[in-house]
């Protein structure tokens, strides 16, 4: 991927070498998901299938200050670019080097493949974010429901808005987090891990399932399970069963392929706080020093 220079993507510029005792150094940057091979269990026990969960993650930013943000006006150590990362794989790969200089670090920072800068007003879309259809993450999996398997997808932008500081990457580590390392000319890498399971368990996948019957308040539409009913007030139009079409009966919808999950659902909602505020990497540092 190509990499983008500083001034074009944040005001946050690697610190000279004039601290005594400090030296430019790089730090190989490796990423890392989870073994998520297992069923994830979600809100109000519903199995979970994880088949895909790719995340657009960079650039990221390594502070010396123990709040990171606003106050990290200068980083330690930074890498300016963005991967796709597939978050179901456990074994690390090289993502590319955090280049800065050497002195303890207590915080960092990361984008999700989207970065506000100071110098224009809509957000940057990296190449990362791009190869996943301009967001930072794309979800797909199955959730057992009653026994009833919904296929189901989410795609997730993670940018900066109205309430948040222009030109600050916005997932930070927390306050309660400990974090802290004395960078040397001679760190064998940093490992940041994610794991999806921790975004999805919040999510609420029963309102997608529903059990009605034609009533005279009822939709002209309504799903029992797999059966799609037609209706009109009490009246049964006519009757499909989707599971007979290898699909699935989604409220509002009848019988159709995949469950979408929307914006203004409260399932994408969870997931897209997860992702901001949520469970956070792990990072993992290679060697010792």
């Amino acid at each position: 991927m190509k990499r983008v220079h500083a001034l074009t993507l944040l005001p946050i510029l690697i610190a000279g070498c004039g601290e005594t005792g400090q030296d430019r150094t790089s730090v190989p940057l490796f990423v890392a998901g989870t073994d998520v091979a297992e069923p994830v269990v979600a809100l109000m026990d519903v199995p979970v299938t994880i088949e895909r969960a790719d995340l657009a993650f960079g650039p990221f930013y390594l502070c010396a200050g123990v709040t990171a943000g606003d106050l990290c006006d200068t980083a330690r150590l930074e890498w300016l670019d963005a991967v796709v990362v597939d978050t179901t794989v456990a074994m690390p790969t090289l993502a590319g080097e955090l280049s800065g200089i050497t002195g303890e670090v207590r915080s960092w920072m990361y984008d999700l493949g989207i970065s506000s800068q100071l110098t224009r007003q809509e957000p940057f879309v990296l190449k990362a974010a791009k190869e996943l259809g301009s967001v930072s993450f794309v979800l797909e999996g199955r959730a057992n429901i009653d026994g009833i398997e919904v296929p189901f997808s989410a795609s997730v932008p993670i940018q900066q808005t109205d309430d948040t500081e222009l030109g600050v990457p916005v997932v930070r580590k927390s306050t309660s987090e400990s974090f802290f390392r004395d960078i040397t000319p001679t760190e064998s890498g940093l490992v940041v891990r994610f794991d999806p399971a921790a975004w999805v368990r919040g999510m609420d996948f029963r309102p997608y399932m529903t059990r009605e019957q034609c009533s005279a308040l009822g939709a002209d539409l309504v799903c029992d399970g797999a059966i799609e009913r037609t209706c009109d007030g009490e009246l049964e139009l006519s009757t499909r069963d989707c599971d007979q079409r290898n699909q699935v009966c989604l409220p509002r919808e009848g019988c159709t392929n995949r469950l979408t999950i929307a914006k203004d659902s409260e399932a994408y909602r969870s997931l897209r706080n997860a992702l901001l505020s949520g469970a956070r990497p792990s990072m993992e540092w290679r060697g010792v020093q």
